[in-house]
């Protein structure tokens, strides 16, 4: 039988209590329900917070996006929730849908793709860290959070990819849509829209394809996918979907 390891036992025990929770988890509930000290589990939060497994809010830790790039879906994944969203924005389109989700201070995870309907396309793969930038889902997941979660990002990111987002930064914010023309890989071009859950953007939505065929159409598939987005309830300003 394998031996028993503290460290391991502890972090899964972090994740298992806040999994079962209904709400926040305290850092003192934590402490009561696995029976440690505060100053062990600290660091163990910390460490799941930069990689993505948990978030901290008002009133403790949840679960991160780094569940959805590690477990199938369930009953409650984005992909469950949108996936109606992506067949209908892949049908329109014709081109690969995918669901990202920020991971950890510099990753983006695709965990969830609609196959094009062109025998040449885009195919993601899916549940693999990247780099947060130049993807077109990290360009807009970054444009949108607070200035010091993104200068911290940007200052571990390349000058030339750097200097490239902030030029594009404003008309990311204004449109609500981000692009990459073949930047990381040669003739792949994608937009990316927003998922919001009322205000808070919790995912990103893209459409992808060899550039020789969408290049003049990005904006036009980002617009579309805005418009079924909303009418689902995943807008920006959405009511709660039916």
């Amino acid at each position: 039988m394998a031996a028993e390891h503290r460290t391991v036992t502890r972090v899964l025990g972090i994740l298992e209590v806040v999994a079962r929770a209904r709400g926040p988890v305290s850092l003192t509930t934590l402490a009561r329900d696995l029976d440690a000290p505060k100053s062990s589990l600290h660091g163990l939060t910390g460490g799941l917070l930069q990689r993505g497994y948990l978030v901290e809010g008002p009133g403790g830790y949840r679960l991160g996006a780094g569940a959805h790039a590690l477990l199938p879906p369930a009953g409650t994944s984005l992909p469950l929730l949108l996936g109606e969203s992506c067949a209908e924005i892949a049908l329109r389109t014709g081109e690969t849908v995918t669901i990202a989700v920020r991971v950890g201070a510099d990753s983006v995870v695709y965990v969830h793709a609609e196959p094009s309907a062109f025998e040449v396309c885009y195919r993601p793969r899916l549940r693999q860290r990247r780099r947060i930038l130049p993807t077109s889902a990290g360009k807009l997941l970054l444009a949108q959070t607070d200035d010091e979660d993104r200068e911290a990002t940007l200052a571990q990111t390349q000058e030339a990819v750097r200097t490239h987002f902030l030029g594009e930064l404003d008309g990311i914010r204004e449109s609500g849509m981000a692009f990459n023309r073949e930047e990381t890989v040669e003739d792949v071009g994608a937009v990316a829209v927003g998922v919001y859950e009322g205000e808070h953007l919790t995912a990103a939505i893209t459409i992808a394809g060899p550039h020789s065929r969408v290049a003049d159409r990005l904006e036009y598939f980002g617009r579309l996918a805005q418009d079924v987005l909303s009418a689902d309830g995943f807008g920006r300003r959405a009511p709660a979907r039916r």
